[in-house]
Formats: structure tokens, sequence, C-alpha cells
């Protein structure tokens, strides 16, 4: 196979257009259903990165777009996740906001080679454990990270997660601010309890729009993400 053959190969074939075009009808409702369900996970983890909101909804359009481009899979979901912010925290917080980029690139190049190496087959032997145990982790280090802001405790910073976590609940425990705490609950029952009554419906989205709207109606006094660009930033 010629270089050019494989640079092309990267690229939406006929096969993949026809595909396309017999159920247009069914592929627009099936983005329309992963956007709604990726808009407040992108929200969610641009935030809990350190990064901001708009960078986590960035990502999720840029990255969408060019998976559906490159990919290698009609039915892939691309965006950011859970396990990229927990190595993205320490990051930032060490080195700034522009290391990203470069982390990200490292990263990018980490793979093409190891995909050029073949590297990939070898993922089969990894016993399940390891990974249950990884994604568990990952799972309470995203839980610890939002001690704070379920709190209402904006001032509390530090490398070790836990020991955040556990200066915000001392600091909740001092002066209690009921009202994130109680929405903070109320959005991951309607998330958890949604998703088990009606799995195929956006509850995320859902639970989001109610909280927003009882935060402002009612005037409660919680952080707000701010205003969001109504366009995409330009490359700096």
């Amino acid at each position: 196979m010629t270089p050019r053959e494989r640079v092309m190969g990267l690229l939406p074939q006929r096969a993949d257009w026809a595909t396309a075009r017999r159920t247009p009808g069914r592929n627009l409702l099936a983005g329309g259903t992963v956007a709604l369900v990726a808009l407040p996970l992108a929200l969610g983890f641009g935030a809990t990165s350190g990064l901001g909101a708009q960078a986590g909804l960035v990502t999720a359009i840029v990255a969408g777009a060019l998976a559906a481009v490159f990919g290698g899979s009609n039915l892939q979901v691309s965006g950011p996740t859970g396990a990229m912010t927990v190595v993205l925290v320490p990051v930032v917080h060490e080195f700034g906001a522009e290391a990203v980029l470069m982390v990200g690139l490292m990263a990018g190049l980490a793979l093409i080679v190891l995909a050029a190496a073949r590297v990939g087959r070898y993922v089969r032997y990894l016993p399940m454990p390891v990974i249950e145990g990884f994604t568990a982790g990952i799972a309470v280090v995203i839980a610890l990270q939002q001690v704070p802001a379920a709190l209402g405790i904006s001032d509390a910073e530090g490398e070790q997660v836990w020991r955040v976590a556990f200066d915000a609940a001392s600091s909740f425990a001092a002066a209690p601010q009921l009202a994130p705490l109680a929405i903070a609950i109320g959005v991951a029952a309607v998330m958890l309890g949604g998703s088990r009554w009606r799995p195929g419906l956006p509850f995320s989205v859902l639970a989001i729009v109610a909280a927003t709207l009882a935060v402002q109606v009612a005037g409660v006094d919680v952080d707000l993400l701010g205003t969001l660009p109504s366009g995409l930033p330009l490359p700096s």
C-alpha cells in the first residue's frame, strides 16, 4: 500500500456516504440524541478539568467533527471524557492551561506510534479487575473533585483531591450552605433515577434545565458557569 493510499484510507469512502444517504432521518435523530447527552457532559468535564465549561464544549464539537471524518467506525461517539479530567487537573494546576495543547499533541503522537507498532492487540490480555479498578478510581477522584462545588465552597484549592475535599467539608460544617448541596443532590437523583425509569430520555439535560430554572426563579445564591461565547474561539 502506497503512502497516498494510506492517507486516503483515513477519509470517508463512497460506501460510507451511501450508507449515510440511505437513512438520513435516523442519522439526524441519532446525532441529535448524542448532542443532547454530550452537551451537559462536555460542560461538566470542562469545568472539572479546570479549563472552564467553554473548553469542554469546544472540545466536544471539534473532536466529534474530526472523529466523524477520520474515525474508523460509523457508530463511534467522541468527545471529552471523565478520565481526561483526572489527567488534566494536575497539569493545569502546575503548568497552566497553555500546557494542555502540548500534552494533547504528545498523547496523539504516542497513540500513533502504538498503533503503528500494533500494540493494541495486547490489550485483550489485561485482566478485567485492572480495568474495573481503573474506572472506579477515576470515578472516586472525580467525585472528590466535585465536593467543594457541591458544598458551595469556592476557595478550596490544592494538589491532593482528598485534602481539598476534606477542607471543603470542614468549611461546610463550620458554615453550612444548603442550597448548593440540595441542587447537587437533586440533579444527581434525577439523572440516576431517570436513567433507570426511562433510559432513552436525556435526563442529564432535563436535570440541568430544571436546576437552572430553579436557581433563576428562586434567586438562589450559587456559583454560575458564567457567559459562554457564541462561536468557536480562533486558534492562538
